[in-house]
């Protein structure tokens, strides 16, 4: 145990018992994805690729999402947006077993993953982007690269969790992402594998994906930790 465990212990982020910030009981909680979704109509899509109905030019590929917005993947998720706790990432990562990805990995050809950016205010006021600390661990354990200089928030949005109507979330997400560095080429015979923390309508990812294929990339499916 390091001084810092001794200092802050571990605490169960859902019911404080000390030790882990997942422990056993409340970890039997979660609740997994079985059932994938199309990112588009989020109906029932098998191994979560996007309908043939639901598919433009622009539109995401498909969706991978692992737990269940609720419980303890709630809790981990809020305090994560807040407080800097790498301990506390690297745990929820160790959550995912690796054949959740199985899959997504098998169909895509040299994938890279991409965490959605925050504007660069909302950045300063956090001192980190809790999306990407949890990519970095994600992409060591997948073992594939990530890129954090293609995808550039440029439009100040108010946080989607505060908008309940799904048509304002839409047009909240209009015009927010611009891509920078993007060597077109290096990626058209590569799968961006958008990474977001939590999958509710989908504006951010399918806003997202819109700009990235408009700029060229020809294959961008998307991964959240939870759907909610």
């Amino acid at each position: 145990m390091g001084l810092l465990d001794l200092l802050f212990p571990r605490r169960c982020v859902s019911c404080g018992k000390f030790g882990n910030y997942f422990c056993r009981r409340c970890t039997s909680k979660i609740e997994f994805i079985r059932q994938p979704v199309c990112p588009v109509c989020t109906k029932p899509a098998i191994d979560g690729v996007t309908h043939p109905r639901c598919r433009t030019r622009y539109t995401l590929d498909g969706l991978t999402s692992i737990f269940r917005y609720n419980g303890v993947i709630r809790q981990a998720v809020k305090l994560l947006k807040y407080r800097l706790v790498t301990d506390l990432a690297k745990e929820f990562i160790d959550l995912i077993p690796f054949s959740f990805f199985q899959a997504t990995l098998n169909n895509q050809q040299l994938p890279i993953l991409v965490p959605i950016p925050l504007h660069p205010s909302r950045l300063r006021a956090r001192g980190f982007n809790q999306v990407e600390v949890l990519g970095k661990i994600l992409s060591r354990r997948l073992n594939i690269p990530m890129r954090t200089n293609i995808l550039v928030r440029i439009k100040k949005t108010i946080p989607q969790v505060e908008m309940q109507d799904r048509k304002k979330r839409l047009e909240n997400m209009e015009g927010v992402f611009s891509v920078q560095n993007l060597a077109v080429k290096e990626l058209s015979n590569m799968t961006t594998l958008l990474f977001d923390d939590v999958f509710t309508t989908g504006a951010t990812l399918r806003s997202a994906a819109n700009i990235l294929k408009r700029s060229g990339v020809k294959k961008v499916w998307s991964i959240t930790l939870a759907h909610g």
